[in-house]
């Protein structure tokens, strides 16, 4: 559990936010992410997490997914990393497919970073201005399962 969840820096007034303890420094990481989606929010307001920032912690209530803009963030539950998403990344996607169910995992900035809070409304604004941005979407959740498969079932 995370006791100090912080406030990340926002053009736009809310909270969210914290730190998490020894997150690691990483400098050269692979990350997922398609910059092209970083661009279709270019003007769209944005919040910025400092390195270690928690963005949402496992078990919170959904209120929407993120793109990021610039940084990196790292998706993990417990000691599990998950993967590590970079600039077109998308996370937080689940609140807009599965409703009322809590966070799944914490998500924290691997370095600086800039996000976009994508709503439901802006999620099917974007959908209709590229309608690739859905196929991305279903595309991430389907590459993240996969990784659980082969991580949990390798003899498979």
């Amino acid at each position: 559990m995370i006791a100090d969840r912080g406030d990340p820096k926002r053009n736009k007034a809310g909270a969210r936010g914290g730190t998490l303890a020894h997150a690691p420094e990483s400098s050269a990481i692979p990350l997922s992410g398609n910059p092209d989606f970083a661009l279709l929010v270019i003007d769209d307001p944005h919040i910025v997490l400092e390195t270690g920032q928690v963005l949402f912690a496992e078990g919170d209530p959904p209120t929407c997914m993120y793109i990021v803009r610039t940084g990196a963030l790292q998706i993990r539950s417990g000691s599990v990393v998950y993967e590590d998403v970079g600039p077109g990344g998308i996370v937080g996607e689940m609140c807009l497919v599965e409703k009322y169910q809590t966070r799944s995992a914490t998500v924290y900035a691997l370095r600086d970073s800039e996000l976009v809070e994508i709503d439901e409304a802006r999620f099917s604004s974007l959908i209709v201005q590229a309608p690739s941005f859905a196929i991305t979407v279903m595309q991430a959740l389907s590459r993240r399962l996969r990784v659980m498969d082969r991580r949990y079932r390798p003899g498979r």
